[in-house]
């Protein structure tokens, strides 16, 4: 077993990486308490009831001032009884650094599986579409526009929808900037039988709700295609890059 000054100093060290706020005093104060339960005998609940009574405003300081003691000490037994069978519950009300802290990790988290789950997506769609354009058959299934549009030209639609999906995944996933995706979605939009998908699915798009990722590319892409259509010799010059 560890002797006793080693524990203590461990204890202490964890004591003041859980609570930041504490100062130095409290933080040596608490780990001495714990070692001389912790180390002499088994603790118990009650054990666990006094420390939080003793050192719960010491160690989070944001929370107010500590009980009256005068109440404290008129408490009845049997209330002292009562606290001590029940479990102890941590404090909700954290210092203001480790609350911020878990709130970016959890954050990070959240973004990490979207990203997951958009990647995962964006796969199984290229899949298909890959599938598709192998497959007259299973082209059929996927909406390009009328249906009398030519095998061959529908190829050319599956191939300009699988490159916009892939230029949308990039930015939807952080691996596009805004004006990146605009510049794509410009060159893209450059080739007639792209704009010529672009506006056979035009239905397809009607019902998008407003205001998501996919509706902002599409009404980006709107304003290209309506400017290549006015002037599409100069190319390069089409649109400017928006805001994002």
């Amino acid at each position: 077993m560890a002797s006793k000054e080693p524990a203590e100093r461990i204890i202490e060290q964890m004591l003041g990486t859980s609570f930041p706020e504490a100062s130095y005093s409290a933080i040596r104060e608490a780990s001495l308490a714990v070692c001389d339960v912790g180390l002499r005998r088994a603790p118990t609940l009650a054990d666990a009831v006094a420390f939080e009574r003793r050192f719960r405003h010491r160690l989070l300081p944001e929370e107010s001032g500590p009980p009256d003691g005068t109440t404290a000490a008129a408490a009845s037994e049997e209330e002292e009884e009562s606290a001590a069978r029940a479990t102890p519950r941590r404090s909700l009300r954290w210092p203001p650094s480790r609350r911020r802290e878990e709130q970016r990790v959890q954050a990070e988290s959240r973004e990490a599986r979207r990203h997951s789950a958009l990647l995962a997506a964006g796969q199984r769609n290229g899949e298909l579409l890959a599938r598709a354009l192998e497959d007259p058959e299973l082209a059929d299934t996927i909406y390009t526009g009328e249906d009398d549009v030519p095998p061959g030209k529908k190829r050319q639609f599956l191939f300009v929808r699988a490159m916009y999906n892939s230029i949308v995944l990039a930015w939807m996933t952080g691996a596009m900037a805004w004006d990146e995706l605009h510049g794509r979605m410009r060159v893209l939009m450059r080739q007639p039988v792209a704009r010529e998908y672009w506006l056979a699915t035009q239905p397809e798009r009607a019902s998008m709700p407003s205001g998501n990722d996919e509706a902002r590319v599409a009404s980006l892409v709107d304003l290209i295609v309506s400017d290549f259509e006015d002037d599409a010799e100069e190319w390069w010059a089409v649109g400017e890059p928006p805001r994002d």
